[in-house]
C-alpha cells in the first residue's frame, strides 16, 4: 500500500511543475511591463508596485481556479484511483496537495511583491521609512501575530471549504448521472444547480459579513463570534470532507 507521504508527493509533482509554468509567465508580465516603463518614462520614475500586484493577482487566481479544477479531475481519474492506497488517503493527500501548491504560489506572489515595492517611488520608500521609525511595543507585536495568524487561518478555511463544496457538487452529479434514469437526471440536475446558486449567493454573503467582523477584530477586542465561526466552518469541512470520501467510495467511478 502507498503511504500518504508517497501519494501527497505523486500528487504534488505535476501541480507543483504547472504552477512553475504559470509562475514563469508572471514574472515574465512583470519583467515586460517594468521594460515598458522604462521606455516609457525612464527608470528614475520607475513606479512596479501597481504592476506587480495586477499581474499577481491575475495569475493567482488563474493558478486557484486550475487547481480547483486540476484537484476534481484527479479524484476521477482512473491514474490516481487505481493507486495502490485508500480512498481517504486519496481525497486527503489530493486535497492538502493542492493547497500546499496554492501556499507556495502565494509566497512566490509575496517575494514579488516585495521585488516590486523595492522597485518603487519615493511615495513607497517614504511611507517605508514612516513605518521603520514606528516603536511597537512588545503587546503591539503580540497582537500584530495574532491577527496575521488569524487573517491566515481563515483564509485556509475558505479555500477548504470552497474546495470541498465544490467536489460535493461535482460527486452529487457523478451519483445522479450514474444511478438515475437519463429523463430524471435533468429535474435533479436543475435543482442541485439552483442550490449551487444559493449556497455560492449564501456563502458570499457570509464571506462579506465576515470580513466586517474582521474589521472589527483589528479595532477592538472582541472575538468570540469569529472563534464560534471558525469551529463551526472547521466541523463543516470535515462532515462534507467525509461525505465526500463516502460518495467516492460507493458511488463515483473512475474514468478511463
Amino acid at each position: 500500500m502507498t503511504n500518504f507521504k508517497q501519494s501527497f508527493r505523486v500528487m504534488w509533482r505535476p501541480k507543483f511543475r504547472s504552477l512553475n509554468q504559470l509562475l514563469f509567465f508572471n514574472i515574465l508580465a512583470v519583467v515586460l511591463t517594468m521594460a515598458y516603463e522604462i521606455w516609457s518614462h525612464g527608470f528614475a520614475t520607475l513606479e512596479m508596485i501597481g504592476p506587480v500586484v495586477f499581474w499577481g493577482l491575475l495569475f493567482g487566481f488563474t493558478g486557484f481556479c486550475w487547481l480547483t479544477w486540476h484537484t476534481e479531475k484527479m479524484l476521477v481519474s482512473d491514474s490516481y484511483r487505481l493507486l495502490p492506497v485508500g480512498d481517504t488517503t486519496l481525497y486527503l493527500a489530493n486535497l492538502l496537495s493542492s493547497l500546499g501548491s496554492l501556499v507556495y504560489m502565494g509566497l512566490v506572489e509575496v517575494v514579488l511583491l516585495l521585488v516590486g515595492s523595492a522597485m518603487n517611488g519615493s511615495a513607497v520608500r517614504a511611507w517605508f521609512r514612516q513605518t521603520m521609525n514606528l516603536h511597537l511595543t512588545a503587546h503591539d507585536w503580540h497582537q500584530l501575530q495574532v491577527y496575521s495568524l488569524t487573517f491566515v487561518l481563515w483564509a485556509v478555511a475558505i479555500v477548504l471549504w470552497v474546495w470541498v463544496f465544490i467536489t460535493l457538487i461535482h460527486f452529487a452529479t457523478e451519483a445522479v448521472s450514474a444511478f438515475i434514469p437519463g429523463a430524471s437526471q435533468r429535474l435533479v440536475k436543475t435543482i442541485l444547480a439552483v442550490l449551487l446558486v444559493w449556497a455560492i449567493v449564501a456563502f458570499l454573503n457570509w464571506v462579506s459579513n465576515l470580513a466586517d467582523r474582521l474589521v472589527q477584530l483589528v479595532i477592538s477586542t472582541g472575538s468570540d463570534n469569529l472563534v464560534w465561526n471558525f469551529a463551526t466552518l472547521t466541523l463543516a469541512i470535515v462532515l462534507v470532507s467525509w461525505l465526500n470520501i463516502y460518495l467516492m467510495r460507493r458511488w463515483v467511478e473512475a474514468r478511463y
